[in-house]
C-alpha cells in the first residue's frame, strides 16, 4: 500500500512539474527565436529593429551574454556609442560570474569596449582594454590591429608598426593592417643613409 501511495505522489508531482518545465523550454525557444530575428535585422543593417528583438530575447533569457553583447554591437553599428557600455558591462558581469549560458569569450567584450573608446577618440584609454582582449586570445588579430591603430593615432609610430607587423604575421593579407602599415611608414622619417666609404 505504501509503495502505491509513494508512486502516486511521485506521479502527481511529475504531472504538476511538467507544465513548468515545458514553460521554461518555451521561453528558451522564444528567446532563441528573437535572437535569430535580431541577427536577420543586423544582416539587413536595420539595427533599431535588431535591438528590439535582442531586448525581447534578453527579457526571456537574461543569462545569455551574447544577446546582451549583440544589443551593444547594434548600438555601436549605428554610432550610438553612449548606449552600448551598460550592455557590455552586463555581458562582462555574466561572463565573469560564470552565469553566462552562451559561452561568450570575454575577449570579445574587451575588444568591443576598446573599439568604442577608439572610435570616440579615447585612444590612450583603449590600450589597456585591448591588452585584456589580446590576453584572452593572443592569436586573434582584431584587437592587435585596433591597438596598433590607437598607437598610430597617439603618434607612437614605432609601437604601431610593431603591432601591425604582428597582425601581418597572423594574417599576411590583412588589408587594414597593410594599409595602416603604409600610413605609418609615411609618417616615420626615413632612416639615415649609411655614409659612403
Amino acid at each position: 500500500m505504501r509503495k502505491r501511495y509513494i508512486i502516486l505522489v511521485v506521479l502527481a508531482f511529475l504531472v504538476c512539474l511538467a507544465p513548468a518545465v515545458r514553460s521554461a523550454d518555451e521561453k528558451v525557444q522564444d528567446a532563441s527565436f528573437w535572437r535569430t530575428e535580431g541577427d536577420k535585422y543586423v544582416q539587413m543593417r536595420e539595427y533599431d529593429k535588431a535591438v528590439e528583438c535582442y531586448k525581447k530575447s534578453h527579457a526571456m533569457d537574461p543569462l545569455h551574454a551574447r544577446t546582451v553583447f549583440r544589443i551593444a554591437f547594434s548600438y555601436d553599428a549605428q554610432g550610438k556609442f553612449g548606449e552600448s557600455p551598460p550592455y557590455l558591462d552586463k555581458a562582462l558581469e555574466l561572463v565573469k560570474s560564470g552565469k553566462d549560458s552562451s559561452k561568450l569569450p570575454i575577449g570579445d567584450i574587451y575588444a568591443e569596449k576598446g573599439y568604442i573608446l577608439t572610435l570616440t577618440g579615447k585612444y590612450r584609454d583603449a590600450l589597456p582594454v585591448y591588452d585584456l582582449a589580446i590576453e584572452s586570445d593572443p592569436k586573434w588579430s582584431y584587437p592587435v590591429f585596433w591597438k596598433a591603430y590607437a598607437h598610430f593615432k597617439l603618434n607612437d609610430y614605432g609601437k604601431a608598426l610593431e603591432l601591425c607587423n604582428k597582425v601581418l604575421q597572423m594574417e599576411p593579407n590583412h588589408k587594414d593592417a597593410l594599409k595602416l602599415k603604409g600610413m605609418i611608414e609615411q609618417q616615420q622619417p626615413a632612416p639615415p643613409s649609411s655614409p659612403k666609404k
